[in-house]
This record gives C-alpha cells, sequence and structure tokens, in this order.
C-alpha cells in the first residue's frame, strides 16, 4: 500500500511539474525567437544593445535552478512569488530584447546608407539624359532599400543581399551631375514639367545641349491657349 501511495505520488508530481513546463514554454519560445533575430545582426557585426532585464533574469532561472536541482519538486518552484516573478522577467527581457534588436537594425540603416529621399534628389537634379537614367535606377533601388528595413532580417543571407543593395545605391548617387548651368537647369526643370518658353533657350542652353550632343533631342512648337 505504501508503494501504491509513492507512486501516486509521484505521478501528481509529474503532472505538477508539467503544469509548469507548459507555463514557461510560450514566453521562452517568444524570447528565444527574439534572440535569434538578435543573433543574426550581432553575427553581421550589426551593434544591438543588450537590455539588462535579459541579465536579470538568467540571474533568477539560475537561482530557481540551483534550488531545483537541491529538491526537485514543484513546490520548491512555486515557493514564494519566484516562480511568477521569472515569467515576468522572462516577459520583459522578451520585450525589451524585440525592441533592442528593432533599434540596432534601424540604426544600421542610416550606417549603411544615408542618402537623400529620390524626391529631394529630383528637386535638386537637371533631368539630362544620363541624370535621368541613373535617377530612375536610383529610385528603385532606393524603394527597395527602404522596404528591406521595415522587417528584421532572418538570416545572414539576407543582410548581405541589404550591403549590396546599399553598395549599389551609392554608387548610383555618385553617378549623379549636379554641375550643371542654373539657365540648364531652369530650361530642363520646365521641359520635364510640360514645356520651356523660349525665353528659357539662351546661348548658354543651347551651348550646353550641344555639347552634350542633346540639341536634336528638343523641338519647338506654337503652344495655343
Amino acid at each position: 500500500m505504501a508503494r501504491l501511495d509513492e507512486l501516486g505520488s509521484n505521478v501528481a508530481e509529474a503532472g505538477l511539474l508539467d503544469d509548469l513546463r507548459s507555463e514557461l514554454a510560450t514566453p521562452v519560445v517568444r524570447l528565444k525567437r527574439h534572440l535569434d533575430q538578435r543573433a543574426v545582426l550581432t553575427a553581421a557585426g550589426i551593434t544591438v544593445e543588450q537590455p539588462a532585464s535579459l541579465s536579470a533574469g538568467q540571474k533568477r532561472a539560475a537561482v530557481l535552478l540551483e534550488r531545483f536541482m537541491a529538491e526537485k519538486k514543484a513546490a520548491t518552484l512555486k515557493k514564494g512569488r519566484h516562480w511568477t516573478q521569472l515569467l515576468e522577467d522572462i516577459e520583459a527581457a522578451s520585450n525589451d530584447v524585440a525592441k533592442a534588436t528593432s533599434a540596432g537594425w534601424r540604426a544600421y540603416r542610416q550606417e549603411l546608407f544615408g542618402g537623400d529621399n529620390p524626391s529631394v534628389i529630383r528637386s535638386r537634379l537637371a533631368m539630362t539624359n544620363n541624370n535621368m537614367t541613373a535617377f530612375k535606377r536610383y529610385e528603385t533601388l532606393y524603394q527597395e532599400f527602404r522596404v528591406a528595413f521595415d522587417t528584421l532580417p532572418q538570416d545572414a543571407a539576407t543582410v548581405t543581399r541589404i550591403k549590396r543593395l546599399a553598395a549599389e545605391l551609392a554608387a548610383t548617387a555618385k553617378s549623379f551631375d549636379f554641375d550643371v548651368p542654373a539657365e540648364v537647369k531652369a530650361f530642363l526643370e520646365a521641359v520635364q514639367t510640360g514645356g520651356a518658353p523660349l525665353a528659357l533657350l539662351t546661348d548658354t542652353v543651347q551651348s550646353w545641349l550641344k555639347a552634350n550632343s542633346a540639341l536634336d533631342s528638343y523641338r519647338v512648337w506654337a503652344w495655343n491657349r
């Protein structure tokens, strides 16, 4: 009879421990997911702050484990507020790791490429044929680069691809020719927005168009109002 009582007690204890294990599983899985994302960034050399709450949770877990190893019962884990506090620590650490990882990723975007938005480039750029080609490429790359930072990378290959995007963006930005006479810039902007009056077709503009083999690209016609 005593043996049966002991077996029953063991079964009951095992059930209590399984309940605690289940209670711990969800927050631990969530924390691990955020830690894995953080690891992807740090492995790529991206700086991510380690929140103090992570160390606090690790210390509390170590203390509880030591006590449990001395007396392997559910009551050991549930004594006082240690178990409840552990769950709260894991939740806090999970949130803080997620925030730190996101902040590190956003900061890395500026570190990788801090070039202007296409709309800013467009406002300062004379749309010559070469500039138009370069601008279209810049606009496409910039959009792809921006979207890439909307989510955290799941692997090293994603970070490598984004680094390549940033390098292509930087190279494209360097190909812009901002050294265009003000008269030429005014003429080209007018052309792009519906048409340039003859007054803008100055000698400077004609000389520049001729020098850039672009004079034959334009035609004059009467504007009917």
